[in-house]
């Protein structure tokens, strides 16, 4: 009896073990995508049929951010009246029957036109998610605006649907919508990040509405790509490109007002499915890679919130390391492709001041007119590449003279489904932030 006692202690420990291991994960890249719609508002195919493609094509985990809403309570969708798109509508709505089968497909008769009842997430999630493998992170694009200025951002790894709050301007709307993200994270004790979409969208957002936004690093952030072709990230002959304006404000709020880190994000901004092409609102053009242990909402949310991810159009990296001393960088390079790694930041003794204010009044290609608007000019000085190096690897020693350094590394491989005609492959890392010069991190 003794020595089946001792077994079977030794087969508990052993089962124990396997058990322990099975847990314990090395910090690894997840590839996910912050900002996608459905049916649940703009988008022209059902959640479902988006998750597979997402799925299907390599991500690991998908925001659905639809507008104002979550994907929870009863909503039906018209088929035969739909509000945007009839026949791509009709073509997801087969597409949607085929794949899932009648019997999944609930459907009623209002006035002799059908309609398709939304699976809520929480219905649908356990059709894709598997562990290491594929999750959803819930959240909701909080679609809001001061007078013509839209102030769209996305809530991500909410609870809770967000009413968008308004405000007295269009930096103060941004912070009291931001505000209520930090609330509900606080309130529910579960890590959440909010992030401005598409600044350049009918150009409502400036580099200066960022520069005095009131949040912890790792609360706010902004899209520094967006993959909708409407969004003008390349800006035009009075506004900076969106990336641009990270440097502006990066080099403001840590180097002149001492303020926390904005990070940037790289997403799709996807509402149409059923066509692929280039002006059409595709999935696949831009996404974020994040390093974790676990492949969880709330871990996926923690390395997003502390900065650990680097944005891709394409371009994989088989190492990134940042340190307080340096970036090495290691692409994960392929065959026949060309890389060049740029390490881009702003110097201390640069000049930070503005160097040319222009005031305007203008409508954008037909849309809602603008109030009159203050475009501010900054020297090259902010933003400036700092080392070049054509390869596959390359690394940046701090020398504290910076302000901050970040990466670009763009690829000779052209982008299967473009932003925009002639658009490469690329990646860029987070700012690495040299703390001898700025103490609030």
């Amino acid at each position: 009896m003794k020595n089946i006692g001792i077994a079977l202690t030794l087969l508990a420990l052993c089962a124990s073990s396997v058990q322990a291991n099975d847990y314990q994960k090395e910090p690894r890249w997840w590839k996910g995508n912050t900002h996608t719609h459905s049916w649940w508002s703009d988008g022209d195919t059902p959640p479902e049929v988006i998750a597979a493609w997402y799925k299907k094509n390599g991500y690991e985990f998908l925001v659905f951010s639809d507008h104002n809403i979550m994907q929870q309570g009863e909503k039906w969708y018209p088929i035969d009246k739909p509000p945007r798109r009839p026949e791509q509508i009709k073509k997801a709505y087969n597409t949607y029957v085929k794949d899932f089968g009648k019997e999944w497909v609930e459907e009623r008769k209002v006035n002799g036109n059908r309609e398709v009842k939304l699976k809520t997430l929480d219905e649908f999630r356990s059709l894709f998610e598997e562990s290491g493998k594929f999750i959803f992170i819930k959240g909701e694009e909080i679609t809001d605006r001061f007078e013509y200025h839209p102030v769209h951002m996305n809530g991500v790894n909410l609870v809770e649907h967000i009413e968008p709050k308004g405000g007295t301007s269009v930096a103060n709307t941004i912070q009291n919508n931001l505000d209520s993200v930090v609330e509900q994270s606080h309130k529910h004790g579960q890590p959440m990040l909010a992030h401005l979409n598409h600044p350049n969208f009918h150009y409502a957002q400036t580099a200066e509405d960022f520069f005095f936004l009131n949040h912890k690093p790792g609360d706010g952030f902004f899209e520094m790509y967006n993959g909708h072709p409407g969004v003008d990230n390349y800006g035009d002959e009075l506004h900076q490109s969106t990336e641009r304006m990270w440097d502006i404000v990066l080099s403001k709020r840590l180097g002149e007002y001492k303020r926390s880190v904005i990070y940037g994000v790289a997403v799709d901004d996807a509402h149409e499915y059923t066509e692929w092409g280039l002006g059409e609102t595709n999935p696949g053009r831009g996404w974020i890679m994040v390093r974790s242990e676990w492949l969880t909402p709330n871990k996926i949310t923690e390395a997003i919130k502390r900065g650990d991810f680097y944005n891709s159009t394409g371009v994989t990296l088989k190492t990134l390391n940042i340190s307080d001393k340096s970036i090495d960088i290691e692409v994960n390079a392929e065959k026949g492709v060309s890389y060049q790694i740029e390490f881009v930041g702003t110097q201390n003794n640069a000049d930070l001041k503005p160097i040319e204010v222009t005031e305007i009044e203008h409508q954008h290609q037909g849309r809602d007119n603008h109030l009159h608007q203050t475009i501010t000019r900054y020297s090259d000085d902010i933003g400036k590449v700092l080392k070049t190096v054509k390869g596959k690897k390359a690394s940046y020693k701090i020398t504290g003279d910076e302000i901050y350094v970040r990466a670009r590394i763009t690829s000779t491989k052209a982008h299967p489904n473009p932003f925009a005609d002639g658009d490469t492959e690329m990646a860029w890392t987070q700012p690495l932030v040299v703390k001898t010069n700025n103490a609030n991190r």
